[in-house]
C-alpha cells in the first residue's frame, strides 16, 4: 500500500497567541474510568451562539439542558464548519483550510459559570463564528480502560453540535475494544423523488426537480436545501435523472463519482466531494457526507454520512483495539427498485498523540462504500464510494496499522459492474486519504530562556538584538508588550536570534518567549524589562534584518547555526539536498510583503500569495515538471505595490529518477541524529502534500 502524506506540514501556527496550548497531558482531574459497556459517550457538547473574538475569556453556549461544564473543566473550542468563501458547485480543487477558520481548534479551562456563558481562565488564540462552532468538554483522565466488550463512540453530528470524541490521559489507555466516530461526521443528503425525467445534467439542480440533495460539508446552511450533481466542496454530488447514482463524500481522498443514468449510460451520476487540505494539529475536519440518490419510484437511496474525529492525548496507548472514523455506507436499492443510489461517506480524522508508546491493532479512517443497485435487468447508477479520511499518530514506538483507504463503488447487479460509479482505485489514487505517523514522544517543550534585551536593560536601540536558549530546532514565538510579535526557529545549537526591521517605540517593553512544536506550546519564558532610548543608527545589525536599501542579509535571514532571523522567506520543503518529486511541492514562510516568487534554476516559476500565516505552498503543474537531477531553488519576497523584498538563501535539491527510493519522504534525520535535529526536521515541514497521479 503506497502511503500517501495528502496534508501540507509546515511550520508556522497562528499568530493570535493568547492561550498556547500548554495542557500537556492534562491534570487527571477526573480519576480513572473502565468502560466495558457498548457506545459509552464521555463528551458534552454546546454550541456558540454568539462570535467569540480572538483575545476574548466569554463563550456564549446554547443552554437547552442546563448546567453542563463545571469550573475547572478542560474543553475544546471546535469550528466544525461554515467555510467563508465556498467553490462553486462542481469545483473539484482541493481547498487548503491553513489560514481559514473551518476545522481550526483549541483547548480553553473554565474559570467561572453563566446561565448561558462561560468565562475561560484566559483569552482565546484564535476567533469563532456563532452557530458553526461548539465547545466539547474534555475529560481529563488518569487511566483509560476500555474492555473488549466496550467502546467509546461520538453523539452523531446533527449540524448543529457532535462527531467529536476527545480526551486527555496522564497515564496508560488500555484499548481492547473501540473508540470510534464512525458515521459521526457530516450527514449523507436525502433521496428525493421525482417525475421520470431524461436528459438532466446539471451541477445544480431543483430537489424534486429532477435532483437529490447533496451531502454535507466544510459549507454551511445548504444542508438540506443544495441539489443536485455537483460537488459542494467536500460534500458529494447528488445522483440526478434518469436514476443516476450519489457521490462519495471528500476528506483526505477525493470521493468517488456516482454511476450512470437509466438504461442509456450517460455520465451524469454525482460528482465526488473535493479533497482537504490542513494540519493536523491546527484543524481537524469531519469527513463529507454522500449524496443521495437519483430516482422517481421511492427508491429513498440516501446518501451515508462522513466519519467524525477522535482526537485523543495520553501517556501510553496499548491494546488490541480499534480506532475508527469511517464513513457510512451509501443506500442501495432493493431488487425491485430501479433507482440510483446513495453515495458513500468520507472518512473522519483521527488524532492520538503519546508521551510512550501508541500500539492498536488498527486506527481506520476509510471511506464508507457506495450503494448497489440491485434490481436483476434494469441498469442504473451504483453510488459512488466515500474518500479516504486522515490519521496522524504521535509516540515513540508507534505499533499501531493505519488505513485510510476510499470506500469501493456501488455494483449493479444487471451490469455486472460499477456501471460508471467510482473510484476507480480505493488504494490509491487521488480517493486514497492522508496519514502521518512521527516516531517521537509527544511533549510540552521546555521553557525558553530569553538573554537578550537583558532583564532592566536601558538605552538600547530601537532595534535591539534579541537573542535566547531552547530546544534545538524549536519554534520560537516572540511576545512584545504581551502581543504576538514574530516567530523565529532555533537553531541546531539551540540558539535563536531576532534582528527586528522595524523601530520600536521609545521607552519602556516587554518581552517573553513561548516554543512550540507540533502545536504543543511551553509555558512562557520569564518576562524581560528593557528600555529603548535611542534611534538606530544604520537601520539594523549587519548579520540579521534588511538593508537599508531594502535588500536582504547576506545569509538569507539565517543565523550561524541554523536559527531563522530576519525579513527572509523560508523555504521548508523541499529542504536542502533532499530527494523530491518531479512535480515538486514548494513550501514555507516569509515573515514580510504580501505574496513570494518561487524560482527554480533561476527562472520563475510561480508567484504565490501569502496566507494570513504568512505561509505560502505550489505544487508544479504537469507542464513544469522538473528532469531527473540537481536544481536550485530561492524564494523572494514582494510587498503589496510589488516591489521587491528581501530573497531566501538559495536551497539545492534533487528530482530523483524512477529507479530512486521514494523520493520527498522526509527521511534526512538519521537514527542516530537525536531528538534535536528530529525534532528540527518534522517542525519544519516533514507532513508534505503527496498525490498519486
Amino acid at each position: 500500500m503506497r502511503i500517501q502524506l495528502f496534508l501540507l506540514g509546515l511550520f508556522v501556527s497562528g499568530a493570535a497567541l493568547a492561550e498556547p496550548d500548554t495542557f500537556g497531558l492534562g491534570t487527571g482531574k477526573d480519576s480513572s474510568l473502565g468502560v466495558d459497556a457498548p457506545g459509552t459517550v464521555i463528551n458534552v457538547y454546546r454550541l456558540l451562539t454568539v462570535n467569540a473574538a480572538a483575545g476574548t475569556t466569554v463563550l456564549t453556549l446554547n443552554n437547552n439542558n442546563g448546567k453542563v461544564f463545571d469550573v475547572g473543566d478542560l474543553v475544546l473550542v471546535h469550528q466544525s464548519t461554515g467555510l467563508s468563501s465556498p467553490p462553486a458547485s462542481g469545483n473539484q480543487q482541493t481547498i487548503d483550510l491553513g489560514g481559514t477558520a473551518v476545522g481550526r481548534f483549541e483547548y480553553a479551562r473554565v474559570a467561572s459559570l453563566r446561565d448561558t456563558s462561560l468565562e475561560l481562565t484566559a483569552p482565546l488564540q484564535y476567533s469563532y463564528a456563532a452557530n458553526v462552532t461548539q465547545v466539547v468538554s474534555v475529560p481529563e483522565y488518569t487511566t483509560l480502560r476500555v474492555g473488549s466488550t466496550g467502546s467509546i463512540r461520538a453523539t452523531p453530528w446533527n449540524g448543529s453540535v457532535g462527531g467529536i470524541v476527545a480526551f486527555l490521559a496522564n497515564g496508560q489507555v488500555t484499548l481492547s475494544g473501540a473508540i470510534t466516530a464512525d458515521g459521526a461526521g457530516f450527514r449523507g443528503g436525502a433521496f428525493i423523488n421525482h417525475s421520470g425525467r431524461d436528459n438532466c445534467s446539471q451541477l445544480d439542480q431543483g430537489a424534486g426537480n429532477g435532483g437529490s440533495y447533496k451531502g454535507e460539508s466544510v459549507v454551511a446552511g445548504r444542508f438540506g436545501t443544495a441539489a443536485g450533481r455537483g460537488n459542494l466542496a467536500n460534500g458529494g454530488g447528488s445522483g440526478v435523472c434518469h436514476n443516476s447514482g450519489g457521490a462519495g463524500g471528500g476528506h483526505s481522498g477525493l470521493g468517488g463519482k456516482g454511476g450512470y443514468t437509466y438504461e442509456t449510460p450517460h455520465d451524469t451520476g454525482g460528482l465526488g466531494g473535493t479533497r482537504l487540505s490542513y494540519l493536523p494539529y491546527e484543524h481537524l475536519v469531519f469527513g463529507g457526507g454522500g449524496g443521495g440518490g437519483g430516482g422517481h419510484v421511492d427508491g429513498n437511496t440516501t446518501g451515508g454520512a462522513g466519519g467524525g474525529v477522535i482526537i485523543i492525548r495520553a501517556a501510553e496507548v496499548t491494546g488490541t483495539g480499534q480506532f475508527s472514523v469511517t464513513g457510512s455506507a451509501g443506500t442501495f436499492t432493493a431488487s425491485s427498485i430501479d433507482d440510483g443510489a446513495g453515495g458513500g461517506g468520507a472518512g473522519g480524522a483521527i488524532s492520538v498523540r503519546t508521551a510512550r508508546g501508541l500500539s492498536c491493532t488498527l486506527a481506520r479512517a476509510s471511506g464508507g462504500v457506495g450503494g448497489d443497485t440491485r434490481h436483476p435487468t434494469e441498469h442504473s447508477g451504483p453510488g459512488g464510494g466515500g474518500g479516504g479520511g486522515f490519521i496522524f499518530l504521535q509516540g515513540n514506538p508507534i505499533s499501531c496499522p493505519a488505513s485510510v483507504v476510499a470506500g469501493f463503488p456501488g455494483q449493479s447487479t444487471s451490469s455486472g459492474d460499477t456501471y460508471g460509479a467510482g473510484p476507480s482505485a480505493v488504494d490509491g489514487g487521488t480517493s486514497y486519504g492522508g496519514q502521518q505517523s512521527y516516531e517521537v514522544p509527544y511533549q510540552v517543550p521546555a521553557t525558553p530562556t530569553l538573554t537578550q534585551p537583558e532583564d532592566g536593560a536601558t538605552g538600547l536601540s530601537q532595534r535591539p538584538h534579541i537573542e535566547g536558549t531552547s530546544d534545538p530546532g524549536v519554534i520560537i514565538h516572540l511576545f512584545l508588550d504581551g502581543v504576538a510579535y514574530t516567530q523565529v526557529v532555533a537553531g541546531s545549537a539551540g540558539v535563536f536570534t531576532y534582528e527586528p526591521s522595524s523601530d520600536l517605540v521609545l521607552g519602556g517593553h516587554t518581552l517573553q518567549a513561548s516554543a512550540e512544536v507540533f502545536g504543543a506550546y511551553s509555558l512562557p519564558s520569564t518576562v524581560n524589562q528593557f528600555d529603548v532610548g535611542e534611534a538606530p543608527g544604520d537601520g539594523g545589525t549587519s548579520d540579521g534584518g534588511t538593508t537599508s536599501d531594502g535588500g536582504s542579509t547576506q545569509d538569507g535571514g539565517f543565523t550561524q547555526d541554523g536559527g531563522v532571523s530576519g525579513d527572509a522567506p523560508i523555504l521548508v520543503v523541499p529542504q536542502e539536498n533532499e530527494v523530491v518529486e518531479a512535480l515538486t511541492l514548494f513550501a514555507g514562510m516569509s515573515p514580510s510583503g504580501a505574496s513570494v516568487s518561487i524560482e527554480v534554476d533561476g527562472a520563475e516559476v510561480a508567484h504565490v500569495k501569502l496566507d494570513d500565516q504568512r505561509r505560502f505552498r505550489y505544487t508544479l503543474t504537469a507542464e513544469q515538471k522538473l528532469a531527473p537531477g540537481a536544481h536550485t531553488a530561492v524564494i523572494r519576497s514582494w510587498d503589496k505595490s510589488g516591489a521587491e523584498g528581501p530573497s531566501s538563501s538559495t536551497t539545492h535539491f534533487e528530482v530523483g529518477t524512477s529507479e530512486s527510493p521514494e523520493a520527498g519522504c522526509g527521511c534526512g534525520a538519521s537514527p542516530g541524529a537525536g531528538l534535536g535535529a528530529l525534532v528540527l526536521l518534522l517542525g519544519l515541514g516533514a507532513a508534505r502534500l503527496r498525490r498519486s497521479e
